[in-house]
């Protein structure tokens, strides 16, 4: 199952990334270090990265379990990132905002949407996401977005901003 290229919200619409993303995420947010600094992957130091990392993205789309998202403003402004790594009946999140964006409702509300269509998929019972203990937003935003916190996971993820060594993460869900 294939989520739709695009998904529209009151304030957003979300995208199928397209190479020519590179130059607004690489100044967005991929090489900010307070913004990649709970992310599983180090600051961006050139547009070539970023580029490759979108190529990736655009061509896990021809796959049929990982989804990459675009967020942007309906006036185009690009804010963020979204992932949807579909596994059998669950579907897990992973997301990224640019700093000037953050605080004001946009990544809940990005949340929110994936979940409204996981959940209209038939097969799709659980979607879930890990975030450092120590990320308060990245916590709220699930909150908000109805999810439950389940449980801690020790040692469970290396933050390589912060740490070579595994980090303890907790794990949000929402079930249909």
């Amino acid at each position: 199952m294939k989520p739709p290229e695009q998904i529209e919200t009151e304030r957003l619409i979300l995208r199928k990334p397209r190479l020519d993303d590179a130059p607004a995420v690489f100044l967005g947010w991929v090489q900010d270090p307070e913004v990649t600094h709970f992310l599983t992957w180090r600051p961006h130091e050139n547009i070539g990265q970023t580029e490759s990392m979108l190529a990736r993205a655009i061509t896990e789309w021809d796959g049929d379990a990982r989804f990459h998202f675009m967020i942007t403003l309906k006036n185009s402004d690009l804010i963020g990132r979204i992932q949807l790594h579909i596994e059998g009946h669950r579907a897990e999140l992973g997301y990224v905002m640019n700093k000037s964006f953050q605080g004001r409702g946009y990544m809940t509300e990005t949340v929110r949407a994936i979940i409204d269509w996981a959940f209209q998929q038939p097969n799709i019972y659980r979607v879930y996401a890990t975030t450092s203990v120590d990320n308060i937003a990245s916590q709220c935003v699930m909150e908000k977005a109805g999810m439950l916190q389940e449980g801690l996971l020790r040692k469970y993820i290396i933050h390589p901003n912060i740490s070579d060594e595994p980090r303890d993460s907790y794990i949000y869900a929402i079930v249909k």
